[in-house]
């Protein structure tokens, strides 16, 4: 009985692994799961009062709660059971798929990460490579908007990093929930997306059982007035300008609106893509070079969207479903004309507009400076919001030619000509047609 027992080493091993395994996902893991939930409600007592709009507790639940919710609502069981219908297949095997794509498109709202650990990341990241400014903000009609109201903030899309731009800014006043395409759906993006409170969208879907699931989740989330950031062009710009609204889901909003109350590329090219613009932004970071200029915002005045019905003499609860979409056509194409107003009139934007207009030609530097005045005040006076460095646009050019040098935009002779490489005309298009609606009035 007191002889020893001897084991082979790799049953050791197994034996020690398993201890190992066992230990932390009965001991550690609970544990980390109660000091996450423990440190997430004293940051929601800490920061709650702050807000400007609370924090809503449809945002607060957890996400597989959120996903079952979502799942179990009455109108997706009626689009199970017509579905099943239609296709033959059992209601069962209907309701698991509902529930994968409701899990798999809720958002897991965290707020250690949002209000600490990715505000802190947010911001060293963006001060890393920006100079960040919020150009103009309308602070009297903000501060009046009512905090049982649903707020949606609506802006113009031009590069994957406005997600976090737009949170960034908004953190003192709220969170924001938003809908992340394809691009997003790779590890590590997609739980930090997650986390910030973003839910995830296949756009252009063909699924109309999918599509009710989305309309379900972005109707819920309204009902219990979480606070929306959307891109109402839908993906990001092509050529710099503004592209037409895409509605759906501000129409998915609106459907249950009672005035009385209230396309993807693939894996392997995100990845591909995600790994060159990666490994370049963080070894621009490490260096502490910004060569990416500034990142400004402007704010404009809130629009409520009961106080517009009023004004258009609009009953919103007797129109039919065309009649909707056709208000909110003329909504839209109002949002996206005071978008374009208030997009900020930055140097760069301003000098690749002179040179793009000289069709290739060499221009010195004392016409560039004569046509960049020129066009600084045609902007100006079509109502444009110009930002000038430390507010003196002499400032402007200098830097503007050093960030397009910096990303081979132009070719600089000695200190006097200018001229674009045919090959990168079209990137320079892109950033003067960013503003190329402060012009077009003004030029006939």
């Amino acid at each position: 009985m007191n002889e020893p027992i001897t084991l082979p080493f790799w049953v050791f091993g197994l034996l020690l692994a398993g201890t190992a395994i066992t230990l932390c996902w009965f001991g550690l893991r609970p544990l980390w799961y109660s000091g996450w939930a423990w440190w997430s409600h004293r940051i929601v007592k800490v920061v709650n009062p702050h807000l400007q709009l609370k924090l809503s507790p449809f945002t607060l639940t957890d996400r597989r709660q959120l996903a079952d919710r979502l799942a179990s609502d009455p109108k997706i069981l009626e689009a199970i059971n017509e579905e099943a219908l239609v296709s033959g297949r059992s209601v069962a095997d209907v309701q698991k798929n509902v529930r994968r794509i409701a899990y798999s498109m809720v958002p897991a709202f965290s707020p250690v990460f949002y209000f600490r650990v990715g505000y802190v990341m947010a911001r060293s990241a963006l001060r890393a490579l920006y100079r960040v400014r919020i150009g103009f903000t309308d602070e009297n009609a903000l501060r009046q908007i009512d905090e049982d109201s649903c707020v949606v903030f609506f802006m113009n899309h031009r590069t994957n990093v406005d997600y976090v731009l737009v949170s960034y800014l908004t953190s003192p006043r709220t969170m924001l929930s938003f809908g992340v395409g394809e691009w997003s759906h790779i590890w590590p993006i997609q739980p930090l997306m997650r986390a910030a409170g973003g839910y995830f969208l296949q756009r252009d879907s063909g699924n109309p059982l999918y599509r009710k699931v989305l309309e379900r989740y972005v109707q819920m989330a309204t009902e219990a007035k979480v606070p929306h950031a959307m891109f109402p062009e839908g993906a990001l710009s092509p050529d710099g300008g503004l592209q037409p609204p895409r509605l759906g889901l501000l129409s998915y909003m609106t459907r249950n609106f009672d005035p009385a109350e209230f396309r993807g590329k693939g894996r392997a090219f995100v990845y591909r893509s995600g790994a060159k613009i990666g490994t370049r932004v963080f070894w621009q970071m490490l260096r502490r070079k910004r060569n990416f200029g500034f990142a400004c915002a402007n704010f404009g005045t809130p629009v409520s969207f009961k106080r517009w019905l009023l004004n258009h003499w609009v009953d919103w609860s007797k129109l039919d479903r065309a009649e909707r979409f056709e208000w909110l056509s003329k909504l839209g194409g109002e949002l996206m004309e005071d978008i374009a107003a208030l997009i900020p009139v930055p140097p760069v934007a301003l000098v690749c507009r002179v040179l793009i207009k000289e069709d290739g030609a060499l221009v010195s530097m004392e016409t560039l400076k004569t046509r960049y005045a020129q066009e600084a005040d045609r902007a100006k006076a079509n109502g444009a919001n110009l930002f000038l460095p430390d507010g003196d646009g002499s400032l402007g050019i200098p830097e503007a030619l050093t960030l397009l040098r910096g990303r081979g935009m132009i070719v600089q002779t000695g200190s006097d000509e200018i001229s674009v490489p045919q090959s990168q005309r079209r990137l320079v298009e892109y950033y003067a047609n960013s503003i190329r609606q402060f012009f077009d009035d003004a030029e006939g």
